[in-house]
C-alpha cells in the first residue's frame, strides 16, 4: 500500500476507518431501509447477508490496509503471530471475566444448552465479533498508539487516550444496528452497550499490547460474546465491581513496563 511520506500512520488510520464505515454502514443502511419498509425481515436470507457483510467491514478493511503484496501467508501471519509465553494475559482476563459474569448472572439462557457452547464460541470467534479484531486491535490500535506516542509524551495518558478513541469509534460503528427492525441490538440498552464496548477496548488493548496477537484478541472477544449470550446478566454492584477490577488490572499491566516497539507490520 502506498502512503504519503511523513503521514504514513495517520493516513493508514484514516484509510482503515473510511473503508470500515463505508462497507458496514452501506450494508447496514440498506438493511435499515429494507426492514423499515417491511420489504424483508431481519432473518430473511438477504437480511442475514447484509448484516454479515457489515459485520466484516473491519476485517475486510484491515486486510486491505496491510502493507505490501497481499497473500494468504501475510494474512495468516497477521492473525496468528504472537509473542512467546504471553498466553497468560488472555487466560488471566478470561478467568476474571468468567467469574464476574457467573457471579453477576441471574441464570442462563434456556434456549442455549450448555453443550452448544463450543460451537457458539467458535462462531463468535470467527464470525460473531472476533473477526472484528483484525481491524480494531490488529490495525487501528497499534497505528494510533504510534501516532499518540509521538504527540503525548506521558506513556500512561497516551495509552488511555488511544484506547478510549478506539473504543468510541468502535461503539459508533455499531450504531446503525439499533435502527434495523428485528435486530438483537433493538433489545439492548444503548448506554450499557457503549459502556461495555469501551471497557472491552481496555481488555483487548492489554491482550494485544502484551501478546501482539490478533488471534488472542479474537478468542477473548468471542468469549465475551458467548458469555453475554449464555448468561442473563444483572447490572448490579457485582457486575460493575467485576468490570472495574478487570479494567484496572488491564490498565495496570499495560503500563507497568514498556512493551517494546509497536508492531510494525499491522
Amino acid at each position: 500500500m502506498h502512503t504519503i511520506k511523513g503521514y504514513k500512520d495517520e493516513w493508514r488510520i484514516q484509510e482503515y476507518v473510511l473503508i470500515t464505515f463505508f462497507i458496514s454502514w452501506l450494508s447496514w443502511g440498506i438493511l435499515i431501509l429494507l426492514t423499515n419498509l417491511k420489504a424483508i425481515t431481519f432473518n430473511h436470507p438477504l437480511g442475514m447477508i447484509l448484516f454479515g457483510v457489515g459485520g466484516f467491514g473491519p476485517t475486510i478493511a484491515a486486510i486491505m490496509c496491510l502493507e505490501g503484496r497481499l497473500s494468504m501467508k501475510k494474512i495468516q501471519n497477521f492473525i496468528f503471530e504472537h509473542k512467546k509465553k504471553t498466553i497468560w494475559c488472555l487466560l488471566l482476563l478470561a478467568v476474571m471475566l468468567i467469574m464476574t459474569v457467573w457471579l453477576a448472572s441471574t441464570g442462563t439462557n434456556a434456549d442455549m444448552p450448555w453443550y452448544s457452547l463450543p460451537i457458539i464460541f467458535m462462531v463468535c470467534v470467527f464470525f460473531g465479533g472476533g473477526n472484528e479484531e483484525l481491524g480494531w486491535r490488529g490495525t487501528m490500535q497499534p497505528l494510533l498508539e504510534k501516532v499518540m506516542q509521538g504527540r503525548v509524551k506521558n506513556r500512561f495518558w497516551s495509552y488511555i487516550l488511544t484506547t478510549l478513541i478506539v473504543g468510541v469509534v468502535w461503539a459508533i460503528w455499531h450504531l446503525p444496528l439499533w435502527f434495523v427492525v428485528g435486530s438483537n441490538q433493538q433489545t439492548m440498552d444503548l448506554g450499557r452497550f457503549v459502556f461495555e464496548v469501551i471497557v472491552m477496548s481496555f481488555w483487548l488493548a492489554f491482550v494485544y499490547g502484551r501478546t501482539r496477537s490478533v488471534f488472542y484478541c479474537m478468542l477473548l472477544h468471542g468469549l465475551v460474546n458467548t458469555l453475554m449470550a449464555f448468561f442473563i446478566l444483572q447490572t448490579g454492584w457485582v457486575y460493575y465491581l467485576g468490570y472495574a477490577v478487570i479494567t484496572a488490572v488491564a490498565i495496570f499491566l499495560s503500563v507497568k513496563k514498556p512493551q517494546g516497539k509497536i508492531y510494525e507490520n499491522s
